[in-house]
């Protein structure tokens, strides 16, 4: 039997910026007046030979059902092998290799998920006033409804 996903509708803005995820959260936080918090647990991901585990942050009001999520697209890990016993001295060199969590979009270093529907002018509000952060350099909205790797950004 298979079970059938409900169709959750969000909002969702692509961020270029070279900021670790906490300050990411802290500009964010001071610029849009939000809250957002690490979460006790990331995003983890089976990338076939990489384990991924990708930074979650949220801010949840509950005097406003608009749910905010700021998550990292980018892990760099290195790939799991297999140890041979077979020589002493003929271990190969792994490099770390950088995966994403949503494919199609691999240039992209955050996305800020906003997971209530929002009225446009408000959220083409919200997109500039992310824009205008100094230390992002560029930030769009991103059409969900055509998006392959949508379910990855279903975090609960």
């Amino acid at each position: 039997m298979l079970l059938e996903v409900e169709d959750d509708f969000f909002n969702l803005i692509a961020i270029y910026s070279s900021l670790e995820g906490f300050k990411m959260a802290y500009f964010l936080n001071k610029y849009l007046d939000l809250k957002l918090q690490r979460e006790r647990r990331d995003i983890d991901f089976n990338h076939g030979e990489i384990e991924a585990a990708y930074a979650l942050y949220a801010h949840k009001d509950p005097s406003c059902p608009v749910i905010f999520h700021l998550v990292a697209n980018k892990f760099k890990g290195e790939p799991k092998r297999i140890l041979s016993s077979g020589s002493l001295f003929a271990e190969e060199e792994v490099r770390p290799q950088e995966v994403y969590l949503v494919p199609e979009y691999n240039k992209v270093d955050y996305f800020l998920k906003v997971s209530e529907e929002m009225q446009q002018k408000d959220f083409s509000r919200l997109l500039t006033k992310v824009s205008q952060i100094p230390q992002i350099q560029a930030a769009y909205a991103v059409d969900t409804e055509n998006l392959k790797s949508k379910q990855n950004l279903i975090f609960e």
